[in-house]
């Protein structure tokens, strides 16, 4: 019943303080100005991130205190992400700062226990042979899985609703998965995280009245990573490694893409442009709320094979 507590209180917990971030956004002027690159044409209140961030935080201290050192780790790191955010909300700022920002709460996150010790390896012939530990490759697997899956979110936050729905989805996800393997923080963390999701997606919701920034998508980002390593990647099983990839896929196969892209154009990586999946959706007819629906619908099969995987 814990999980479902703490889904509770942070679902009310974001319904009620994202208004109250809408209208402290507005008074303050931190709103997303329309450019080249935005799909919407007019001002929108941004940093709901804030609402969501709190609502976390406040449903996993209710459910699950006194925290463990990891939890503890995830709190400051993710502080730390949130207050940088706030920053590039308000400021715009350049991607290198951003960049050592992320390495940097990362690092704070491995250091306080959230690491990959292993990885399945669903090739092995042999019984017992499927588990590799990896050593020294702990600290760099682990902090490039949280960047890459911290970029991998905040790009597909470019239409309503997207990524707080891809999210609340693959938190749910993890959620089953944490409950099944009797992980009973894990599973509070990612209830928690998919109903502050649900709570703050009607606000989000093509017309979108707020946006949750850098601030949201990031912090999701960051917290799905670290879930998914103390959740799923401790999993010993066949074929355990392939879980997270497909909860996440949707927003990893993206970013892959989009990586991979701009690359062959010699672009710089961190260049924003309207090439995502999401853009592509847009570009072939559909409407924002089609285009959101479809990668719904994408997330929820990709999930769907993931459980299959986990309960074999």
């Amino acid at each position: 019943m814990t999980p479902l507590v703490g889904a509770g209180i942070a679902l009310v917990c974001s319904l009620l303080l994202t208004p109250v971030v809408q209208r402290l956004a507005q008074r303050t002027g931190i709103v997303d100005r329309p450019s080249e690159r935005r799909v919407h044409k007019r001002l929108v209140p941004t940093a709901g991130g804030v609402a969501i961030y709190i609502a976390f935080w406040l449903a996993v201290a209710a459910v699950a205190w006194p925290p463990g050192r990891t939890q503890l780790g995830m709190f400051i790191a993710s502080t730390l992400l949130l207050l940088l955010c706030l920053l590039d909300d308000i400021y715009s700022l350049h991607p290198a700062p951003r960049l050592i920002g992320q390495f940097l709460v990362a690092v704070i996150a491995f250091q306080w226990g959230v690491r990959i010790e292993g990885l399945t390896n669903p090739l092995a012939l042999l019984p017992g042979q499927h588990y590799l530990a990896v050593g020294w490759l702990s600290g760099p697997l682990t902090v490039l899985w949280i960047i890459f899956v911290i970029n991998a979110i905040n790009w597909l936050d470019g239409l309503d609703g997207l990524a707080a729905g891809v999210c609340a989805i693959a938190a749910t996800t993890l959620t089953i998965m944490a409950a099944s393997a009797h992980m009973p923080t894990v599973a509070v963390m990612g209830a928690a995280l998919a109903a502050a999701c649900l709570g703050f997606l009607p606000y989000n919701f093509a017309p979108a009245r707020i946006f949750m920034g850098d601030t949201g998508a990031m912090f999701l980002g960051f917290v799905l990573a670290c879930i998914s390593v103390i959740g799923a990647f401790k999993s010993t099983t066949v074929l355990a490694v392939v879980v997270p990839l497909l909860v996440l896929g949707v927003p990893l196969g993206d970013a892959v893409v989009t990586v991979f892209r701009r690359a062959r154009r010699r672009q710089p990586i961190y260049n924003a442009d309207k090439s995502h999946f999401h853009h592509r959706l847009l570009a072939r007819g559909l409407s924002m709320t089609q285009a959101v629906l479809v990668i719904y619908a994408i997330s929820i099969a990709l999930c769907a094979v993931a459980l299959g995987i986990w309960f074999r």
